[in-house]
């Protein structure tokens, strides 16, 4: 006997029957909603409070930090109240190693000086005095003044029209035996690095067998020690008298 497929009947069971009204089908719908909107709000009360605890924790501890901060800044304005007297003494001597850097930049070895006055001399000529003038910087110019301009003591070089910057001038005078030897010391002095411009204003010669002469010599930047930096330019150009 063949066997009936079950999908070929329907199950038996009770008809659907809706006893209900429309209005409670609506009271039931509002009520779900009220549910859910009352969930909501719970949800997000807890996640306000939640963000305000932790806002709070965050405020509580920067000012835990701030009042640490607040803590160490009085323990470092006491030590450096305590340290003033050390930074006024470390400025004092700044300004006074500034000081001596600017006096002093412009020192000239004049050692060095004389050792080439004593290289530049041939064996007869015996210099009798040296004199040394230093160049001197004018006062700075006030604003709106012209620049300052270099005082210079007159060191006369050979060309007065074609004259050199100098440092410092050097008057001497002295004995030869010749005025070879005279014109031999003009040429060393200039073919020293150390002297610009040398020249012999006199000449004269007496009854004994050898000459005087007198004159000056330009000191050039080579004569400057530079042991407290580079010198300013202070220089100026010879002046003739």
């Amino acid at each position: 006997m063949m066997q009936m497929r079950r999908g070929h009947h329907p199950r038996p069971g009770l008809p659907a029957v809706n006893l209900l009204s429309d209005a409670a089908f609506e009271r039931l719908t509002t009520r779900r909603l009220r549910i859910r909107y009352l969930l909501a709000g719970v949800a997000l009360v807890a996640l306000l409070a939640a963000t305000w605890a932790v806002q709070h924790a965050r405020v509580a501890e920067a000012r835990g930090l701030v009042a640490v901060e607040r803590g160490e800044t009085t323990r470092l304005e006491a030590e450096t109240q305590t340290l003033a007297p050390v930074r006024a003494f470390v400025a004092g001597v700044d300004l006074q190693a500034q000081t001596v850097e600017t006096n002093m930049e412009a020192e000239i070895y004049f050692s060095e000086v004389l050792d080439g006055l004593r290289r530049a001399s041939p064996p007869s000529v015996r210099l009798a005095s040296v004199a040394v003038t230093t160049a001197t910087a004018a006062e700075p110019p006030v604003a709106g003044a012209a620049e300052a301009v270099p005082v210079l003591s007159a060191c006369p070089g050979p060309d007065p029209f074609n004259t050199r910057e100098v440092v410092g001038c050097i008057t001497l005078s002295g004995t030869a035996s010749s005025r070879f030897e005279v014109g031999e010391l003009v040429v060393n002095l200039g073919d020293d690095p150390l002297f610009v411009e040398p020249f012999v204003s006199i000449t004269t010669s007496g009854d004994t067998a050898g000459v005087e002469f007198s004159g000056s010599v330009g000191l050039a930047r080579e004569a400057y020690s530079k042991r407290y930096g580079q010198p300013a330019k202070i220089v100026a150009e010879t002046v003739s008298p």
